[in-house]
């Protein structure tokens, strides 16, 4: 009997599951200070297939790292990355204002409306943000494309470390704990792999005993991206790394991610078929 998909709606996140196995959730983000405050979306928690979790969100250093994230730490000098003091005017919101979604054969789609706004107020540009979830035996896959609209005024995305699409991987992944960083060119851990262009760039290590990981995949119709990697845990695909990029108003950048979450190391997982049949995947949005 097939695994039936389903999805629960609550007020902060929307709850994945395969049959009766939760397995992932995506949190909206709270804007309201206190206890529940949370500057911008992420996926949280993230369990491999096995249960084991893969990524944290509480990370010892860096706590601005949550699991799985979108963010940029200077638009127009707004930071809509660095989340974890939300008095300082100089940061901003990524709100989640509009969502729906739908389940079919393909998986799980969520379609979401952010807005990146400052603290003061200020709308800088419209995001849209939709994600397939597919769920397996063996790995777990959330296809995103994130749309991003210069629909206020032009728009600068310095160059920059602290940006776009990242990762903090559980404790016992990180490099300093034993895991291994390894991308599609064969470079392996922080000292190979930070500021290299690559296909894909995955993280794993052993969790309970058993080894899972989770891959970062950019599309090659995004702009050109390097990876931004470090060995105590983190690891993002940045199209600003290198230098920075401009949206003039009226203009948009689509760009577009697959996120493999997977039992056993990259090799075991077959990571590189993965991100060839992502590529030869038909856009949905």
């Amino acid at each position: 009997m097939a695994v039936v998909p389903r999805i629960i709606e609550e007020e902060l996140r929307f709850k994945f599951y395969s049959g009766e196995a939760f397995f992932l959730a995506y949190n909206r983000g709270n804007t309201q200070y206190g206890d529940m405050y949370k500057s911008r979306p992420d996926f949280y928690p993230v369990y491999s297939p096995s249960g084991r979790e893969v990524t944290s969100t509480c990370a010892y250093r860096y706590n601005h790292h949550k699991s799985i994230f979108i963010g940029h730490a200077d638009v127009n000098g707004i930071n809509f990355f660095h989340d974890n003091n939300p008095t300082r005017l100089d940061l901003g919101d990524i709100v989640l204002e509009k969502s729906h979604h739908e389940i079919d054969e393909s998986g799980i789609h969520v379609m979401t409306h952010n807005g990146w706004i400052t603290k003061a107020g200020v709308r800088l540009l419209e995001e849209e943000r939709n994600f397939t979830v597919i769920s397996g035996e063996a790995a777990h896959i959330i296809d995103l494309t994130s749309t991003l609209i210069a629909s206020q005024t032009d728009l600068t995305f310095a160059q920059d470390n602290h940006s776009f699409l990242g990762v903090r991987v559980a404790d016992t992944i990180d490099v300093e704990d034993g895991g291994t960083i390894l991308n599609a060119n064969g470079q392996r851990n922080e000292e190979e792999a930070m500021g290299q262009s690559a296909d894909w760039t995955d993280y794993s290590g052993v969790v309970a005993g058993k080894t899972v990981g989770v891959t970062l995949m950019n599309h090659p119709s995004n702009p050109p991206s390097a990876f931004f990697t470090r060995n105590y845990g983190t690891f993002l695909t940045n199209f600003t790394l290198l230098d920075q990029y401009q949206l003039s108003r009226g203009e948009q950048l689509t760009q577009r991610f697959r996120i493999f979450i997977h039992e056993g190391d990259a090799v075991e997982a077959n990571v590189k078929a993965c991100y060839n049949q992502f590529v030869e995947t038909p856009p949905r949005w």
